[in-house]
């Protein structure tokens, strides 16, 4: 920050429990907007206490993206390794915490299973991450788990615990 001859202030890093630290900040005086990305639930908490401020400040949210991909079977067809290699990369990135990575795969049933036996082995190749919090990981144990009564076909698991 010195080098760069910015104000101290331009940049702070506060350790501590995600919603409380951030009902903190949202409702103190001295801030005047809001920005969030993460859950719904913790979006939501945030959100109210922007609004229910004395003088309410605007409040920006990306909550609980699940970004959907459609594979026409053409795209199947002409690209399945582009698309394996492609969907892999986006989905592991950031050990999926990024709000842009896909949630959902739509593939046409006739001619997928290489392209799911692909994916599946690029996914196993995978190391395993560190989520960024524990709330994050026991959210996505419970999703998995969820997953699991309904009609979602597993293609691969994780190794790690």
């Amino acid at each position: 920050m010195r080098e760069s001859d910015l104000h101290a202030g331009v940049f702070s890093l506060i350790y501590g429990p995600g919603v409380t630290v951030g009902r903190q900040l949202i409702q103190h005086a001295s801030i005047k907007a809001g920005g969030f990305t993460g859950s719904r639930a913790g979006g939501i908490t945030l959100m109210q206490a922007a609004a229910s401020r004395p003088e309410p400040i605007p409040f920006y949210a990306e909550m609980s993206s699940v970004n959907p991909v459609f594979i026409l079977p053409s795209a199947l067809r002409d690209r399945a390794d582009a698309i394996a290699n492609g969907l892999a990369a986006s989905v592991t990135l950031g050990a999926g915490q990024f709000c842009t990575n896909p949630g959902l795969i739509f593939i046409p049933d006739v001619d997928s299973e290489d392209l799911v036996a692909q994916l599946a082995a690029l996914m196993n190749g995978t190391p395993a991450f560190t989520m960024l919090t524990s709330g994050i990981c026991a959210a996505y144990r419970k999703g998995t788990e969820a997953l699991k009564a309904e009609h979602a076909r597993r293609a691969n698991r994780g190794t790690a615990e």
